[in-house]
């Protein structure tokens, strides 16, 4: 019989700390990603009107608050590096509140998981092992047309080129942060947004 694991600690003081200590090697880490977003900027097309950053995306007061009663709610991690899986993982979960129902590396993966189970929130790098994050907005987006019950996408990214944010934004994405100074807006999105 395997011993129990003990639960994490899911404090927001812990979480800070965590955010705090790590994003000097995330930086470090993450800087590996930069020549791929920069392709990937080349090739979106999006009109020439829409690549004004919008510096954060839109402000928190906008949040439309969603409802999910009797249970946690579930997000879907969508990243390919496995450091920044377990931080983000650790800044989503919070017990009887917050599950991560899976962590995908791939587009692929990222969106037969949303099918077969349909996540509450994602939270979606744009650089993926196979595939890209882009694409996964655009599918997931694709899947629940206009309905409002789709899921809330976050995408977290080390680069927040205008083009980049943009073209997010216009796929059906949320919220864009920058991984690399915006991760504690993480939680506080998705406790404003699942009130």
């Amino acid at each position: 019989m395997k011993p129990a694991l003990p639960l994490p600690d899911t404090s927001q003081a812990r979480r800070s700390a965590l955010v705090g200590g790590l994003v000097p090697s995330l930086r470090r880490a993450l800087s590996l990603h930069a020549d791929r977003d920069a392709d990937l900027a080349q090739t979106v097309d999006v009109p020439a009107s829409a690549k004004t950053s919008t510096a954060g995306t839109q402000p928190d007061a906008s949040i439309q608050p969603r409802r999910v009663s009797g249970r946690p709610v579930k997000v879907q991690i969508v990243e390919d590096l496995p450091r920044v899986q377990q931080l983000l993982r650790q800044l989503v979960e919070q017990p009887g509140r917050f599950e991560v129902t899976g962590i995908d590396d791939t587009e692929q993966e990222a969106f037969q998981r949303s099918q077969a189970q349909p996540p509450d929130a994602l939270v979606v790098d744009l650089n993926l092992r196979q595939g890209s994050g882009l694409g996964l907005i655009h599918a997931v987006r694709k899947l629940y047309g206009a309905s409002p019950i789709g899921p809330l996408v976050i995408v977290v990214t080390n680069h927040t080129m205008p083009v980049l944010e943009a073209a997010c934004l216009k796929a059906g994405a949320d919220h864009f942060l920058d991984k690399s100074r915006e991760l504690p807006r993480l939680s506080a999105l998705l406790n404003q947004a699942f009130p």
